[in-house]
């Protein structure tokens, strides 16, 4: 549901419906400000505080939130938690060599892959950061490493998280997340291999 659709709808709701009950009106703001809709641009988890400090805390968070053995319940709240509001995840993939880009985001990650991560050893770590920074926004780079377990000496693949992430004044958000992995035929390239002082 839209912004612009509530801001047209509430103003007929008060005037069609509420006017003059001051009971109904003190009933429709409470239902209102609770609900979902309202917290759709996310909301501070206070028991995740400490993940989303600084920027190099959040990449640390996201990947250990989805890294674990076979059998484990991932903590999907402190997945949540990382991200403002269901935003948009696409991932730049080849199957049967047709290049296609899937589109998914928050929650559809969560009910669409969620239940065979849990299922399987998944292990992602990251190389290498490099972040671009201009005040209250931040473009980061990840290269990350996947392996079935953290001792295997090479990973069975590797690819590059590309986040858009922004701070609001009190903690960092994550408002964007694209991947590509190696395993589509495209290597990284050297530049992204080096390690990078942040811009």
């Amino acid at each position: 549901m839209s912004f612009d659709f509530l801001t047209a709808i509430v103003p007929i709701m008060f005037d069609r419906y509420l006017f003059g009950n001051r009971f109904l009106n003190v009933c429709f703001l409470i239902f209102f400000f609770a609900s979902p809709v309202f917290y759709a641009s996310g909301q501070q988890t206070s028991a995740y505080r400490d993940d989303v400090q600084s920027l190099e805390a959040a990449m640390d968070a996201l990947l250990e939130t989805i890294s674990g053995p076979a059998g484990r319940n991932i903590d999907w709240d402190r997945f949540r938690n990382l991200f403002r509001g269901d935003v948009p995840f696409y991932i730049r993939s080849k199957r049967n060599e047709e290049w296609r880009v899937l589109e998914l985001s928050v929650e559809r990650y969560i009910s669409d892959i969620g239940p065979n991560l849990e299922k399987r050893n998944f292990f992602e770590v990251a190389s290498n950061l490099h972040v671009s920074r201009y005040g209250d926004i931040a473009s980061v780079f990840m290269v990350y490493e996947s392996r079935e377990n953290p001792s295997d000496a090479a990973p069975f693949d590797r690819g590059i998280n590309s986040l858009q992430l922004m701070f609001d004044g009190e903690r960092w958000w994550i408002v964007s997340l694209i991947w590509q992995a190696e395993s589509t035929g495209v290597a990284i390239p050297k530049v992204w291999l080096k390690k990078n002082k942040n811009k």
